[in-house]
């Protein structure tokens, strides 16, 4: 088998990634064959087999390269209070994932679909939504305790409670092609009542 180009090879890479991670979005792992990805890729099987050794293979790559952007900037919460802390948290949710559509409606459909994702998948997206979980919480607490927020609040519970609120806006902007343009007046929706709710009787 003659070696790909070197110029031409991380190109190529990803454009079967890209092109495997759609098909296995829409047609599930089982109805998703090799010849079809190089069909839509518009490559040659023997060049997805000579960076891919299975389907498999291809098929835990492109999931592990579709979470590669999901990652929480605690940077962008540097000098505002509790209350802006949490809008901003909510926002970056929101720009997440109009930026990354494409990759969260891969992993989302997949698990829509009943796939069975590698442990490895699993354990990221549960830290991930852990560590944003919490983030929410400690903010929560720390607004409490400087009479921002209700005192009477539960940090986590309050803090699972925004996350299956974002979540809801996830699976309605994947499930609906209209909900796309309603996303935005959503999340500003979503950020007052969750406020709202939140804040102590004073602020």
């Amino acid at each position: 088998m003659t070696e790909p180009q070197p110029s031409h090879t991380a190109e190529a890479r990803e454009k079967i990634l890209g092109t495997a991670a759609r098909l296995f979005a829409e047609q599930g792992y089982e109805n998703t064959s090799i010849s079809q990805v190089a069909r839509a890729a518009k490559v040659s099987k023997a060049l997805i087999f000579w960076y891919f050794e299975t389907k498999e293979q291809l098929y835990h790559t492109a999931l592990r390269k579709t979470l590669e952007p999901y990652f929480i900037n605690v940077d962008d919460l540097g000098g505002l209070n509790e209350r802006e802390q949490i809008e901003r948290l909510i926002e970056l949710f929101a720009e997440f994932v109009r930026e990354n559509v494409y990759s969260v409606r891969f992993f989302l459909s997949l698990v829509l679909q009943g796939e069975r994702q590698p442990d490895e998948v699993i354990r990221r997206v549960s830290e991930l939504y852990g560590v944003f979980r919490n983030l929410l919480a400690d903010i929560i607490e720390s607004g409490q305790r400087r009479g921002v927020f209700r005192s009477d609040c539960s940090p986590q519970l309050d803090a699972a409670l925004i996350m299956a609120a974002l979540d809801g806006v996830l699976v309605q902007n994947f499930l609906s092609a209209e909900f796309v343009h309603e996303a935005q007046g959503l999340i500003a929706h979503l950020k007052t009542s969750l406020l709202g709710r939140l804040l102590a009787a004073s602020h």
